[in-house]
C-alpha cells in the first residue's frame, strides 16, 4: 500500500506486517520441503540395508549357503545391514528426545583435557580410522567443564567423524581445547579437508538437512550435525562453523566457564 497521507504510518505498519507473514509462509513452505526430502532420504536409507538382509535371509532359509564358511560371510553382511538400520532409527529417536527433553541429562565435573584426549584416542584406534591422521592439541594442561560426558562425547564424535567419513583419506583432523577468559572454553575440530560451500554452512545445523557431500558416502542418517547441536545447546553452549572450498573445515564449540 503508498505510504502516504494522514494514515501513512498505519499503511506502513500493515506493509510491514505483510511482508513479516510473506517472509514466514516462505521459511514455513521451505522447511516443509526439506522435511519431505529428509523423510524421503530416510526412507531410501532405512529400506536400502532391508535389501540385501532379505536376500541373504532368503538363500539360508531356502538352503543355498551349505558350507559354514558361506554361512558365516552371509551372516557378517546382514549384521553390518542391521546395525546400519539401528543407527538410523537411534539417531532419529535421540533428536526428538532432544527437542522434547525426554533424554536423560546428567551433568557432572569432567576434566576436559583428559576426556578429549581419550576420546580422540578411542576413534583412531577404530580400525575403519586407523591409518589416518588424527591429532589432539591443548593450550593447557588441564580444564574443567561441566557436562554429561557419554552425551557430549556424541557431539564431539559426531564432529570428528564426520570430517573423517566426507574427506579424502590423507585429510588431517586436529582437535584442540583452550581457555579464554571472556569466551570461556573454547573446543575445535579442524580439518584440512574439502571444504563446504557457503550455502550449506548456513543449512549444516538443520535437523532434516543433508549435505551434497554425503552423495559419495551416504552413510549415517544426517543427523549428526544437528544432534550435536542439540547437545552443545543443552550443555548451555553453541557451535558454528567456518569453512572455505579446498581448505577445509572448522567447527568451534564454546562452553561457559563453570
Amino acid at each position: 500500500m503508498p505510504e502516504k497521507g494522514i494514515f501513512s504510518g498505519i499503511y506502513a505498519a500493515l506493509n510491514e506486517m505483510d511482508e513479516q507473514i510473506r517472509h514466514s509462509d516462505q521459511l514455513n513452505e521451505e522447511t516443509e520441503r526439506v522435511r519431505r526430502e529428509w523423510i524421503t532420504n530416510i526412507t531410501h536409507d532405512l529400506k536400502t540395508p532391508l535389501s540385501p538382509v532379505r536376500g541373504y535371509a532368503e538363500l539360508l532359509a531356502d538352503g543355498t549357503a551349505a558350507e559354514s564358511r558361506t554361512v558365516q560371510e552371509y551372516g557378517a553382511i546382514m549384521l553390518k545391514h542391521v546395525d546400519y538400520a539401528e543407527k538410523l532409527i537411534n539417531d532419529l529417536k535421540l533428536t526428538y528426545q532432544l527437542e522434547s527433553g525426554a533424554f536423560p541429562f546428567h551433568p557432572r565435573q569432567v576434566r576436559l583435557v583428559r576426556y578429549l584426549r581419550e576420546l580422540i584416542i578411542d576413534i583412531a584406534n577404530d580400525p575403519a580410522f586407523s591409518d589416518r591422521d588424527i591429532e589432539f592439541e591443548s593450550s593447557v594442561s588441564e580444564l574443567t567443564a561441566m557436562m554429561d560426558p557419554d552425551l557430549f562425547q556424541r557431539a564431539v564424535g559426531n564432529l570428528v567423524i564426520n570430517a573423517l567419513v566426507h574427506n579424502p583419506p590423507d585429510t588431517k583432523v586436529t582437535v584442540s581445547v583452550s581457555e579464554d577468559q571472556r569466551n570461556g572454553i573454547c573446543i575445535s575440530v579442524r580439518d584440512n579437508g574439502t571444504g563446504i560451500s557457503e550455502a550449506e554452512q548456513t543449512e549444516l545445523f538443520t535437523r532434516y538437512y543433508r549435505g551434497t557431500n554425503t552423495k559419495e558416502k551416504p552413510e549415517g542418517s544426517g543427523l549428526g550435525l544437528a544432534i550435536a547441536k542439540q547437545i552443545v545447546t543443552l550443555h548451555g553452549g553453541d557451535i558454528a562453523v567456518q569453512s572455505k572450498m579446498g581448505e577445509g573445515t572448522e567447527f568451534t564449540i564454546r562452553l561457559p566457564e563453570n
